[in-house]
C-alpha cells in the first residue's frame, strides 16, 4: 500500500507548511505572506478562508485553508510534520516546528504517533495487539503493518510498488548510499515478517535522521512529491519572511495531469537545494 492513493489534479496541488501557535487557549496558524503563486511583479495578499476539519492529522482536528486575493488561488497550510492526505504526521514535531517536548494537555495529549512509530516498535520486537487495547499507544496490528508498508514505500524499499521512488531518487534526495537502499529493498522483497520490515525501515530512517537532522521532514516531503503522492511542498520561514520551495532541483515542470519525474542525473549534485538543515 502506498502512502496515498490520490492521483491526478488533487495530488498535484502545492501545499505550504507553516507554524501553528498552540501556546494559548486557541490554536492559531501563522499565515505566510507569500504563496506558491507569488511572483516579483505580482505580490500575494493572503487571507484566512476557512478551517477544514480533519478527523486524523493535527490533534486539534483541523487545518487552515487560505486564499490569495491577488491571484485568486486557495491552498492549504499544514502544521510542521504533516502532509496532504496523511492520517498521521510523517515526523513528530511541535506545532511551531520545534522539537516535540512535553505535550501540552490542550493541544497534544491525544496526538497520533508519527508514521515511523510503528517501525520503531517493530524494531524493538513489539507487535501491536491484534485487537484494540487501552495499553496500545499506536493501534492494532493491522495499523502497524500498514504504517510500516507506507514508510517503506516512501523510502523506496518496496520494490514491486509502481509509485515507490527509485533507489537512485531516494539516494539523491537523502544523501544515503544507493547501493545500501537497493540491498535493503532486495532483502525485504522475500520477507513478510513484520519485525524484519520494521527493523529495516527504522534503520534507514535512523541513518537519514543522523545525516540531515531537523531537515528530515523536508526530505520526506520531497520524496512524497516525486512519487506523485502530493503536490509541490513549500515551507514558510516565518523569521526571515521567505517561502522555501523544497527540492526545487528534483522536479521538472510537465503538462497538467502528468506525473512529475526526478532529474536523477543532477540530483546528487544539488542536494542542498532542499533547504537548510535547521528550521527557522
Amino acid at each position: 500500500m502506498g502512502v496515498s492513493q490520490r492521483s491526478g489534479g488533487s495530488a498535484s496541488r502545492p501545499f505550504v507548511t507553516t507554524p501553528y501557535d498552540a501556546s494559548g487557549a486557541e490554536v492559531v496558524s501563522v499565515i505566510p505572506a507569500r504563496g506558491p503563486c507569488w511572483s516579483a511583479g505580482s505580490p500575494c495578499r493572503i487571507r484566512r478562508h476557512h478551517r477544514r476539519k480533519r478527523k486524523t492529522g493535527p490533534p486539534w482536528g483541523w487545518v487552515h485553508v487560505v486564499r490569495c486575493v491577488t491571484h485568486r488561488r486557495a491552498f492549504t497550510i499544514y502544521p510542521p510534520g504533516h502532509v496532504p492526505y496523511g492520517r498521521e504526521p510523517l515526523v513528530e514535531l511541535a506545532p511551531d516546528g520545534g522539537e516535540l517536548g512535553q505535550p501540552a494537555p490542550s493541544t497534544q495529549e491525544a496526538a497520533s504517533p508519527s508514521l515511523f512509530a510503528a517501525a520503531r516498535a517493530a524494531a524493538e520486537g513489539v507487535r501491536w495487539p491484534r485487537e484494540g487495547a487501552p495499553s496500545s499507544v499506536g493501534g492494532v496490528r493491522t495499523t502497524q503493518r500498514r504504517h510500516i508498508a507506507r514508510a517503506a514505500d516512501l523510502l523506496g524499499l518496496a520494490e514491486e510498488k509502481t509509485r515507490t521512488p527509485s533507489a537512485s531518487v531516494v539516494a539523491g534526495v537523502t544523501g544515503l548510499a544507493e547501493g545500501e537502499l537497493v540491498e535493503v529493498a532486495a532483502g525485504l522483497a522475500s520477507s513478510s515478517d513484520l519485525l524484519a520490515w520494521g527493523h529495516a525501515v527504522a534503520r534507514v530512517v535512523g541513518r537519514l535522521r543522523a545525516r540531515v537532522g531537523r531537515a528530515l521532514m523536508d526530505r520526506l516531503a520531497v520524496l512524497g512529491h516525486l512519487a506523485g503522492l502530493w503536490g509541490r511542498p513549500y515551507r514558510w520561514l516565518a523569521r526571515t519572511g521567505r517561502l522555501l520551495a523544497l527540492g526545487r532541483a528534483f522536479w521538472t515542470s510537465e503538462s497538467s495531469g502528468t506525473r512529475r519525474r526526478a532529474r536523477v542525473g543532477r540530483v546528487r549534485s544539488r542536494v542542498n537545494d532542499i533547504g537548510p538543515r535547521d528550521p527557522p
